[in-house]
């Protein structure tokens, strides 16, 4: 093991976080109750699916999670060593149970349950740890409160689940897990009128207080500095929202605050999406894991909440992206650090990345998300090396590594940012220190000029290094129609841009993929440029008919 790597990694650590990894490591905390009371507390009115998922069970036995296929024939199948864990925590999670067309399948649903209850001893599994535990307790109240009734033995399943996650909250790794336990706590407190469901209920409103104030940031971005894990935030608020309104109990989740920080994330997910809808790929990010802006819009406003459509320029100070939006163009620039400090478990290695839209279409994209694990391939997709920006001597900018870990980070800074008479970015001036913090001496200085039909962006490395390369990644609808020495002509329903590169540089078309979705990979481009004297100017053009 690498110590330096590891002490690197831990000294950004809560306290909380290592004395709770100790303490569940030794003692694992367990109820001994087995028998509780499951009187259900009065709702107003059923629950309302209004962006329900894609169906993911096929038949009985069917599923299809993250593109791949897979059978629930017998018990060993909740835990086989023959499924990748995040495809098995996602057979936990029971999403099904509210996606699109549910009731067609109700009778598939309460076997499944059933089937649950029955294969999965208490504490014992995938299943029983914290964060699947959550997202399922989650699915069955809901499902309960659409109009199904759970019997007796499902009740008393939901209320043992409910007692272990209360006795097992991962504040070992705090961020959108910690979230996602008070959220369940909340349902199922809400959910029972007992004894129990009232700790419950005070645990998860007590953790959800705290944490809403810490995960949305000031600009309306989630912490975590992801638009996929953003979207998932901004839809938990949604549900907690929905479930005061079932419930009359507005006042316990201050529902006026609720909604203003509804506003304010449904306000930076608009900006952190392209023109063609969907998030774009910074950190750990992929397509329909999370509802789109669109489909997070249309929830909120079903609840009465309103959020004006914004297109205009925007720094986003307290995440640190820049967007900047015109007719043609929409360009989203990442001068964001890694984040949160104490878990960059969803974070990449993409400091001063971008991605640029024309014309409505995707243009340059970064890598995306594939797989989460330990893998090689999850190491690829988050290093510098799978993002549209520089690297060098084949270091990350910031040393992310084991799958989920981050040792020694970039500190990115905006240094000026010039705006026109009407409000619009016209240039913009970016560093990073990542290379600084890993003993190569080079600053990374990266600027931008946006002009009607033109982007320049200039790369300067202060500093001694052996090798420094920039990379910029095509979308897979984009074609190479020309290739010249320091320029190609790319081609995308039969519009042409031209991208050139300093004399001084080196161009190589290399072969690589796009991952827009877990268990997927499409054929791409990338532009590979050498940087040979410490600077690169990249001129991007296109035309403004």
């Amino acid at each position: 093991m690498d110590i330096l790597k590891l002490t690197n990694t831990v000294k950004h650590l809560k306290f909380i976080q290592i004395y709770y990894r100790l303490y569940y490591f030794f003692l694992k905390p367990a109820t001994q109750k087995n028998i509780f009371a499951t009187k259900l507390r009065k709702q107003n009115k059923l629950w309302q699916m209004i962006v329900p998922r894609p169906a993911s069970m096929l038949a009985s036995t069917k599923f299809v999670f993250l593109n791949h296929l897979g059978e629930l024939n017998g018990s060993q199948d909740w835990n086989s060593d023959q499924q990748e864990k995040l495809w098995l925590y996602n057979l936990h999670y029971f999403d099904d149970l509210n996606a699109e067309n549910a009731l067609t399948r109700q009778a598939w649903h309460y076997d499944l349950i059933n089937k649950w209850i029955d294969e999965n001893p208490y504490a014992n599994g995938n299943g029983w740890e914290p964060y699947p535990t959550s997202l399922r307790i989650v699915n069955w109240v809901k499902w309960a409160l659409k109009g199904n009734v759970l019997t007796d033995t499902q009740r008393q399943s939901l209320s043992l689940q409910a007692e272990h996650l209360y006795k097992n909250i991962e504040w070992h790794i705090l961020a959108n897990h910690l979230f996602a336990n008070a959220k369940a706590l909340i349902f199922v407190g809400i959910f029972f009128n007992t004894g129990d469901a009232e700790k419950w209920l005070k645990k998860g409103l007590k953790i959800y207080q705290r944490e809403i104030r810490e995960q949305v940031l000031l600009d309306g971005g989630n912490f975590e500095l992801t638009p996929m894990y953003h979207a998932i935030f901004l839809e938990d608020l949604l549900d907690l929202y929905q479930l005061a309104g079932l419930y009359g109990i507005e006042d316990k989740i201050d529902a006026t605050f609720l909604a203003i920080k509804i506003q304010k994330m449904l306000k930076w997910l608009q900006h952190m999406s392209h023109p063609d809808g969907n998030i774009s790929f910074f950190n750990d990010a992929a397509f329909y894991i999370a509802p789109t802006f669109l489909q997070l819009q249309t929830y909120a406003s079903q609840l009465g909440i309103n959020c004006e459509h914004e297109k205009a320029d925007r720094y986003l100070e307290y995440s640190g992206y820049a967007v900047i939006e015109r007719n043609d163009l929409k360009l989203i620039i990442d001068v964001a650090k890694v984040g949160p400090d104490y878990q960059p478990g969803h974070a990449h290695a993409d400091t001063l990345s971008f991605e640029l839209s024309l014309k409505g279409r995707r243009i340059f994209v970064n890598s995306g998300t594939s797989q989460y694990g330990l893998g090689d391939e999850r190491n690829r997709q988050r290093s510098t090396s799978a993002h549209n920006t520089v690297e060098v001597n084949n270091l990350n900018s910031s040393e992310v590594w084991a799958g989920f870990r981050v040792a020694r980070r970039a500190y990115p800074k905006l240094e000026n940012i010039q705006y026109n008479n009407l409000g619009q970015v016209i240039a913009l001036k970016t560093s990073h220190d990542g290379y600084v913090r890993q003993g190569v001496n080079v600053l990374h200085q990266r600027d931008w000029i946006i002009e009607s039909n033109k982007l320049i962006v200039t790369d300067t490395l202060i500093g001694a290094y052996k090798k420094a390369q920039a990379r910029f990644y095509l979308h897979p609808d984009v074609e190479i129609k020309e290739v010249l020495e320091h320029s190609v002509v790319l081609i995308l329903d039969g519009e042409e841009f031209s991208v050139s590169f300093s004399p001084n540089s080196s161009l190589d078309i290399e072969h690589s993929y796009w991952h827009p979705e877990f268990g997927k990979k499409i054929s791409n481009y990338c532009l590979n440029i050498g940087i040979f004297d410490g600077k690169l100017e990249t001129i991007i053009n296109w035309s403004s008919k």
